[in-house]
């Protein structure tokens, strides 16, 4: 363990580290005050949510692949950099709105598109950023403890966030989320350098279709990434649509739903301790067993379970997506060549969140036709259908790690 500590003696690591967890800081505190923001407004309804979520969320997956082109062109720290310094003017556009009763859902749909669409270049930049900054020895460290970092920042988050929106309200969560975001672009951008660009004379398209060719070439990440496009697709919609209109009539609310979140955030730091030790043989059998994790927290949300049975069953699933996630990251960066992994990232996070706004889209509506407990009960057996396609596959199942130390 104490080997694994070298990274952060690896110059502009800890730059990195402060800025993810000061990030996520205000990305805890994001989602909530902005769900029970619209949820607030006058005649909102579950539909009005999902109609501000699949706003951000469809430019961010339909521009991944371009985000991923524009990374590997300028370097991925200065595209980080920039992409949060202007999200956090747009954040910010929204709180104010929220806070001086000026707020109408067609002007917040069109900020959350904005944001959707800087999200879409900041993402796979920031997924290639580690490679860029520690050697390859350091990669399943650096990715863990970035890891850490996130999920720590996120359990402070949620937890504050609902004492802000209770007593103050959510427009000034969502101010503070904008302000996390201007100081982590400011501390990005000390170390734009680390990323080189890589000039090329041929088109946007050419590069696209080059990151395809590299994206393809690797089954298992394929098989991986289509399955997750169906997990995601539930997990967006059941977080944030079904869990905060449930919160409203069962939990308490903001502090209810906070309290959930905030268990699963204890769960993710959790699994990042757990991946920065160990190994698994067969990471990505060892990924499809992990997301299981999600059926049981799916069904305890359909049974309106009391919040002493979720919040563990959240905190099981959040050591389980975090453990695999950062398997995950140092697999595909470890075996792609470094010049193509933003695009080939992209396309990963392209194919992920691809249904992530139809989930969105959906989860509104479907609580209204056939009520929460039903949306989860459907969305909990597209995940045990995603599972299986998973185990099923031979990539899958026969890719071994690169390293054997210590399996899990």
């Amino acid at each position: 363990m104490k080997q694994s500590f070298e990274v952060f003696r690896v110059p502009k690591y800890p730059s990195f580290f402060a800025a993810r967890f000061i990030s996520n800081l205000g990305n805890g505190m994001g989602p909530i005050a902005l769900a029970f923001a619209v949820l607030a407004l006058p005649d909102s309804t579950p539909t009005s949510l999902s109609l501000v979520l699949a706003a951000q969320a469809i430019p961010m997956v339909a521009l991944l692949p371009l985000g991923g082109v524009i990374a590997d062109r300028l370097g991925r720290a200065r595209v980080i950099a920039i992409t949060d310094v202007v999200l956090s003017a747009v954040v910010a556009a929204i709180g104010v709105l929220f806070l001086t009763n000026t707020a109408t859902i067609p002007v917040v749909m069109a900020l959350s598109f904005v944001a959707g669409c800087l999200n879409a270049l900041w993402y796979p930049a920031f997924t290639g950023l580690a490679a860029d900054v520690v050697p390859d020895k350091h990669l399943q460290g650096a990715n863990a403890y970035i890891s850490f970092a996130s999920n720590s920042g996120l359990i402070i988050g949620t937890g504050v966030a609902g004492i802000i929106v209770a007593t103050l309200g959510p427009s000034i969560a969502i101010i503070i989320d904008a302000a996390t975001f201007l100081v982590a672009g400011i501390l990005v951008f000390t170390f734009r350098h680390v990323s080189k660009r890589q000039p090329t004379e041929q088109s946007h398209l050419r590069d696209l279709v080059d990151g395809w060719k590299v994206f393809t070439s690797f089954r298992w990440i394929v098989v991986v990434v289509g399955a997750y496009s169906l997990i995601l697709m539930v997990m967006r919609g059941a977080e944030e649509v079904v869990g905060p209109v449930l919160a409203l009539e069962i939990y308490g609310g903001a502090a209810g739903w906070s309290l959930v979140l905030a268990g699963q955030s204890i769960g993710l730091l959790v699994g990042a301790v757990i991946a920065s030790r160990f190994k698994p043989k067969r990471p990505m059998v060892f990924g499809a067993l992990a997301t299981g994790a999600l059926v049981p927290y799916l069904l305890a949300l359909a049974f309106a379970s009391p919040l002493w049975v979720v919040v563990p069953l959240a905190f099981f699933w959040g050591v389980a997506m975090d453990a695999f996630y950062i398997v995950w990251l140092t697999e595909v960066q470890s075996r792609v060549p470094r010049e193509a992994l933003s695009r080939v990232m992209s396309y990963d996070a392209f194919g992920s969140l691809i249904f992530g706004p139809l989930g969105l889209a959906l989860a509104g509506p479907l609580v209204v036709v056939i009520g929460i407990a039903n949306t989860l009960f459907v969305g909990a057996a597209v995940c045990c259908a995603a599972v299986a396609a998973m185990l099923l596959a031979p990539s899958v199942r026969g890719l071994r790690a690169l390293t054997t130390s210590k399996p899990l």
